[in-house]
């Protein structure tokens, strides 16, 4: 059994290719977990489990892993570095006290490493860099150091540096017992930042400066309250810089112990969270799920970050959002793609506990119940939506939850079908996200699938108001049929739906076949006749109409009033309407002039603009057709550093030549299913 005060949770970020799983290889066989020093580049990494990943030699999900180091051991998250796989990154930065941004010495501080740094600000963990790539060739090293220090700020601190880059990259400057100008200069500097956490030090470093006790006891502090950001250098390919490394972070990272306690609230949706949550191995149980697989074989996996209080591999919690109690089978601890079993968690382990159906992402369990909720999670959303078919009848069945076992574990996924249109449509963050989606589909549930683009919920309406009548008679043998119908059609406000007036006097319908008229125009306005789809925002007045004694009945007065609402729709201007979205879409603010001139060939138009930090939020209103696809564009202009979140926002008239357009596709649609019977 370890103590709490000797974990160490780490997650391991960083933009893809900047080495953050030969990082993590090289860590390995430091701590003589794995026997040989793996490579993602040969298939003989430790992370990389999954076949997609292997296949596009990408890490595209988080993978756990616990290294042993004295008397410590250190609970490791290898995160996705692709922008389009944050969802797991958001998860793991909840589950640990310390963050790993990993910067490439080649290509610097890219959009996606900012975009990580502000997901580990949001968490409110310590955060520290480590820099990869020191020894390639021309490489400045003061630039880069510059560059990232522009980037977030002069508490980020060298403590181990390489000692030149390209082949004069022989070992590392280590500030703690090195000597130099530089090395002087940057530790007068951590003794700065470690005494800025604390008043009383503030004084002490003043008078007489810092001694290497203060920096054991406070630095752990300065770092979880984010007044220094410590900085390493490392080679993992030739192992360079790994054992200080390891050192330091056993020496000074912070643990769940000297972490500050964690925020939580009484209710589900407080604004306020006031409950502070210590790492007390003797409190009562409180732990949050942050990872979700499901495998068709193992079944559900769930992973627990345990808060507070002590776990037993056979204990019992509670399930806050929805009061359900659960009985465990057993703690696993995960090693990369394998497991093992385990008696008891303390605060400060990670767990997973196999097939617990009713966990999700996000939530909070506790003993007996305890209504404690921690911050929710907040995800990216869906920039792109695709339409899904099953490739096999046979599979029709399969795809609904298969897909929602996917979305269980992936908050950027939703899957559900349109009401409007009845299509099944899956969104994404990016074409590529929804692909690796996909194959997973394949590969763990044996479905296939085609897609193509989802149908847009146009709608129709008319701009002015006219007459409608029709009468309906037919007559053979015996009993015939007898209706007509008067009635005018009037446009109402948009948003303001159908509304049926009954203005007949004096009988001239019979009572029980009023109602009829209005089924008969309802079932007209499901599929109108521009463009097949429902017709809204009008109002209709039967104001006049005959009957016959024996031959009217209540199909015939549907009939009739049906086709009196249709002669009336078709003189009463007719027109489209399409669903328009508002986006805000995010971009550095050397892209503003790309995207504002971009935007009128997207029919947006600009609603106003926000700044925060560097970037620049354009808002804007842009119909859902180019909206779907928009992603693609923004992609290619701002090489891939911009994002959006689009909601619904309300409909509008399309313009004339997409009408036209819209209309003649239906025809052909018509003509070639009339081809078809």
């Amino acid at each position: 059994m370890h103590k709490v005060e000797d974990i160490r949770n780490l997650a391991i970020l960083g933009a893809g290719h900047t080495g953050k799983t030969a990082l993590l290889d090289a860590i390995a066989f430091a701590t003589k977990v794995s026997a040989r020093h793996g490579k993602s580049t040969d298939g003989t990494s430790v992370s990389d489990s999954e076949p997609e990943e292997k296949e596009r030699d990408h890490t595209l999900t988080s993978h756990l892993f616990h290294f042993p180091r004295g008397n410590r051991v250190f609970h490791m998250i290898d995160t996705a570095g692709h922008a389009d796989f944050i969802a797991d990154s958001v998860g793991s930065l909840r589950a640990v006290e310390t963050a790993i941004l990993v910067v490439d010495a080649g290509s610097g501080v890219t959009f996606n490493t900012r975009r990580l740094w502000s997901e580990a600000e949001r968490a409110g963990i310590a955060r520290m860099i480590v820099l990869t790539k020191s020894d390639h060739e021309n490489i400045d090293l003061d630039a880069v150091l510059t560059d990232i220090r522009n980037s977030f700020g002069d508490k980020v601190v060298p403590i181990t540096f390489a000692n030149g880059s390209g082949s004069a990259c022989t070992g590392l400057i280590n500030i703690r017992t090195d000597a130099g100008d530089q090395v002087d200069e940057w530790r007068a500097l951590l003794d700065e930042r470690v005494a800025e956490s604390d008043d009383a030090l503030m004084e002490r470093f003043f008078e007489s400066g810092l001694n290497p006790d203060d920096l054991k006891k406070h630095l752990p502090t300065a770092m979880a309250k984010g007044t220094i950001v410590p900085l390493l250098a490392v080679n993992p390919p030739s192992m360079l810089g790994i054992d200080p490394l390891l050192d330091f972070i056993g020496d000074y990272c912070p643990s769940p112990k000297n972490a500050p306690p964690r925020p939580a609230a009484a209710t589900a949706d407080a604004t306020e969270f006031p409950i502070e949550i210590q790492a007390d191995p003797d409190g009562a149980f409180c732990g949050l799920v942050f990872k979700i697989v499901s495998d068709p074989f193992v079944g559900k996996m769930s992973h627990i970050r345990i808060l507070r209080g002590t776990l037993p591999a056979d204990g019992t919690f509670t399930i806050v959002r929805s009061g359900e109690k659960v009985k465990l089978h057993g703690l696993l601890q995960m090693q990369g793609a394998d497991t093992v079993n385990i008696e008891t968690a303390v605060p400060g382990d990670l767990v997973a506990v196999a097939k617990v159906e009713h966990l999700e992402l996000g939530d909070t369990v506790t003993a007996d119940g305890d209504q404690v909720h921690l911050r929710p999670f907040h995800y990216p959303t869906p920039m792109v939506a695709v339409a899904i078919e099953p490739k096999s009848r046979n599979d029709e069945q399969k795809i609904g939850p298969s897909l929602e076992k996917l979305a269980a574990e992936d908050p950027t996924l939703h899957v559900g079908r349109d009401v409007n249109t009845g299509e099944l449509v899956v969104e994404g963050l990016s074409q590529l996200h929804l692909d690796v989606v996909f194959a997973k589909l394949k590969r763990r549930y044996k479905v296939e699938v085609t897609t193509h683009e989802p149908s847009v919920p146009y709608r129709e309406t008319i701009m002015a108001g006219s007459e409608g009548h029709h009468r309906h008679k037919k007559q053979s043998g015996g009993k015939g049929q007898f209706a007509e119908v008067y009635l005018r059609a009037k446009a109402r406000e948009r948003g303001e739906g159908f509304e049926f007036l009954d203005k007949v006097v004096g009988g001239r319908i019979p009572r029980q076949f009023i109602p009829e008229v209005e089924k008969g125009v309802a079932s007209q306005m499901k599929a109108g006749p521009l463009s097949g789809c429902p017709i809204v925002d009008v109002q209709v007045e039967l104001y006049d109409g005959k009957f016959h004694d024996v031959d009217s009945d209540a199909l015939s007065f549907q009939l009739a009033g049906g086709r009196a609402f249709l002669d009336a729709f078709e003189k009463s201007k007719p027109i489209i309407l399409e669903p328009m979205m508002k986006l805000a879409i995010r971009v550095p603010s050397r892209f503003v002039g790309d995207i504002s001139s971009n935007l009128s060939s997207q029919r947006a138009r600009m609603t106003g603009m926000d700044a925060e930090g560097d970037d620049q939020i354009v808002n804007c209103i842009m119909p859902m057709k180019e909206a779907r696809g928009y992603q693609t564009q923004l992609r290619s202009i701002t090489a891939g550093e911009g994002s959006f979140t689009m909601e619904y926002s309300h409909y509008d008239p399309v313009p004339a030549n997409i009408q036209q357009e819209i209309m003649a596709a239906k025809a052909h649609e018509k003509e070639a299913h009339g081809h078809g019977h």
